[in-house]
């Protein structure tokens, strides 16, 4: 299945190629100056229909594999179930964005040794500012389009038409677009909560108009989603940091201002960021076919290389390793501040609300109250009997022994009161004998109930 997903990908890299090509070809000078944003809309509106496609594949056999399994219990399924669907989807959808994230344009070469597919078409490169606008762009599409589409519209239709309720939902699918990518489309987290209000109102007209009553299920948690909730976010810092570091102009800027600016300032960026090339050293049939080059022998490029006059001709020079390294470090400094705030802010808010822990403490000391309260009658109850006993002694006659005494058979109380025999210690009284008529209970472990039934 992720086989599935990178040739898909790959084969929309190889129509972005393509159609570049072709439309870098065309005499008409419009379709020239459009080259990029069609190629762009269109390969985006490709993967769209890809990404919907595969879902519904990749959503069955996920639950074919999950059955082929045969978990012990419901909850066991259902994890499992969970984990490869979120796997499958997650390559699924997040695949051509990390392609225009972090490849795009790495591995195109410089001019004179470009990187050309099937020996015939240059890999494509990112636009002259960057990747960063074009990731905006694939971002905003998908993740639209795959709201509105696949939550909105699928789920509200096909109730409709066949009466089914689709089981396997996308939302931490929407998480991601909306953690993971932020850096590059801000606009995320509004576009999500916007749909997610609608989407509640569909869902509800589809549970009262089209379905039956769901049953209801008590859970003890959230399950496996709290570790792939919990890991997506950690992930996300970590590609956050990248798509700043490397997507973006931002490192690049601020080591220039800092390091190799004379005044301070952004003055001269763009010209520190090309590099020259001499045009005599193209390999043969790889020029340009222009005839406005005239008498042009260099020409710049967007890369940090040597000139071609220098000793190391077209060698990464020094300004490419300081920007390297400040990239690295500021992915390392950014990951380890937001994961320091993070636990910073885990450790301000308290697992359990103030106001649930006082509610604990206040129905733990009505509880100990209450128990207080019953022990209380109980010693009163025991009091007014002995009490009673020594105000109304019983009879000789009445006397059991063994029923209101406390000394053993055979021994009376005239005998000890003449002095015959040794005085016998009294044992302590059953409570059990003075007890009003209470229908007797099940033993029960919990320590609270052993402590009142004493």
């Amino acid at each position: 299945m992720f086989g599935l997903t990178f040739s898909a990908v790959f084969g929309v890299i190889i129509y972005r190629i393509t159609v570049s090509a072709l439309m870098a070809m065309s005499p008409d000078p419009e379709t020239k100056s459009n080259v990029r944003v069609t190629v762009t809309a269109t390969a985006v509106i490709i993967n769209l229909v890809v990404i919907l496609i595969l879902d519904e594949i990749y959503g069955s056999v996920a639950l074919w594999l999950t059955e082929l399994e045969i978990p012990k219990t419901e909850t066991n399924f259902e994890e499992r179930l969970i984990l490869k669907a979120f796997l499958l989807k997650f390559m699924n959808a997040y695949a051509p964005i990390f392609y225009v994230a972090f490849f795009k344009g790495r591995f195109a070469g410089r001019p004179g040794n470009y990187v050309y597919v099937f020996n015939d078409y240059r890999m494509e490169e990112c636009a002259p500012g960057g990747c960063l606008i074009e990731l905006c762009i694939q971002l905003s599409i998908i993740m639209l389009g795959k709201q509105l589409i696949q939550n909105n519209i699928f789920e509200i239709g096909i109730p409709k038409l066949k009466k089914l309720f689709r089981e396997l939902k996308n939302k931490i699918i929407q998480f991601g677009f909306v953690s993971l990518f932020v850096a590059s489309f801000p606009l995320a987290p509004l576009f999500a909560l916007l749909n997610n209000v609608i989407e509640i109102r569909l869902d509800a007209k589809k549970f009262v108009t089209e379905l039956r009553r769901p049953v209801a299920v008590r859970a003890k948690d959230i399950g496996i989603w709290y570790n792939i909730l919990s890991g997506m976010g950690k992930f996300s810092v970590i590609i956050n940091a990248f798509v700043i570091s490397f997507t973006s102009d931002f490192i690049p800027r601020l080591v220039y201002q800092y390091m190799f600016s004379q005044t301070g300032t952004m003055h001269g960026f763009i010209d520190h960021t090309l590099s020259h090339f001499n045009v005599s050293n193209f390999k043969p049939g790889t020029a340009p076919e222009n005839s406005e080059l005239g008498n042009i022998t260099v020409c710049r490029y967007k890369d940090y290389r040597e000139p071609p006059w220098s000793p190391d001709a077209y060698a990464f020079s020094k300004h490419y390793w300081c920007v390297l390294a400040a990239r690295l470090a500021f992915v390392i400094l950014f990951q380890n501040l937001v994961m320091f705030l993070s636990l910073v802010v885990a450790w301000i808010i308290p697992d359990v609300p103030k106001t649930i822990v006082e509610q604990l403490k206040r129905e733990k000391k009505l509880l100990v109250d209450v128990f207080l309260q019953e022990e209380k009658e109980k010693f009163q109850l025991i009091q007014s009997l002995f009490s009673k006993e020594a105000t109304h002694p019983p009879s000789q006659a009445s006397f059991i022994p063994g029923r209101y005494s406390t000394l053993p058979p055979g021994l009376t109380q005239s005998s000890d009161r003449h002095g015959e025999g040794q005085r016998v210690r009294c044992r302590a009284a059953s409570f059990s004998q003075f007890s009003r008529n209470v229908p007797a209970q099940p033993r029960s472990d919990n320590e609270n109930s052993r402590q009142t039934m004493v």
